[in-house]
């Protein structure tokens, strides 16, 4: 079931919106990475918006934010992706943010093994603050050092599968390897969480739309036409 749910969302045709081209959208998601200091997320967030590598990059004070326009099936989705602190002397502040969160990643490096061990007090902490229908992804970056890899696939999965987290990727900020997938998937699949809600909001604006224009067009009857040209003195 799970994995005709991934093969049907990843063959959901999407298109990725400049930020100038549009100024409006359809529906605001809540999204954030957390985990361990110095993990990749930062360098994740700004390799999606941005689609570079950053090499060098100041520790996370607090929060930043990014965000990216989606567009599925005619409706426009703007991301708003917060990337928080994974220091312990900031965890009283990121805390806020988990509430009203939609989607939360789970970050760690999979050289670093101490990082992947924390997660579990990252997802104590998400269940404490958080909605119990949010969407969780668990992402294990720095693939690009394989050689390297501390923390194996297979554990990885089989922390997925023991906390219910929906999806596992692997990701790599430097080649970008998989960075725009997971926040395309991640946006698919909230739409798909949330597409009757949707449907129904859709159908209740057309009417208020008729209603609205019908009492202009009743307005406009009882005035009788109106002249198409001014008269003066």
């Amino acid at each position: 079931m799970r994995e005709q749910l991934i093969a049907k969302l990843g063959q959901m045709p999407y298109e990725i919106l400049q930020s100038k081209s549009i100024s409006y959208q359809d529906f605001l998601f809540k999204l954030i990475i957390i985990g361990d200091s110095a993990v990749g997320k930062s360098c994740l967030l700004h390799r999606l918006t941005t689609n570079e590598f950053m090499e060098d990059h100041e520790v996370t004070v607090g929060v930043e934010f990014g965000t990216l326009l989606v567009k599925l099936e005619s409706q426009v989705f703007k991301l708003q992706i917060w990337d928080t602190a994974g220091q312990e002397s900031f965890k009283s502040i990121t805390k806020i943010f988990y509430r009203g969160a939609h989607c939360i990643f789970f970050a760690y490096d999979i050289t670093r093994q101490e990082t992947f061990n924390n997660l579990r007090h990252w997802y104590e902490e998400v269940m404490a603050q958080s909605e119990p229908d949010i969407i969780m992804f668990l992402v294990g970056n720095q693939k690009d050092r394989e050689a390297n890899r501390e923390v194996s696939k297979e554990k990885a999965e089989q922390f997925r599968q023991e906390k219910g987290i929906h999806f596992f990727f692997e990701t790599s900020a430097k080649s970008g390897e998989n960075v725009e997938n997971i926040f395309i998937m991640a946006a698919k699949m909230l739409y798909y969480n949330f597409k009757d809600k949707i449907t129904q909001m859709r159908e209740e604006a057309l009417q208020k739309k008729k209603g609205n224009s019908q009492r202009l067009n009743n307005k406009k009857d009882a005035n009788g036409p109106a002249n198409s040209k001014s008269k003066c003195c």
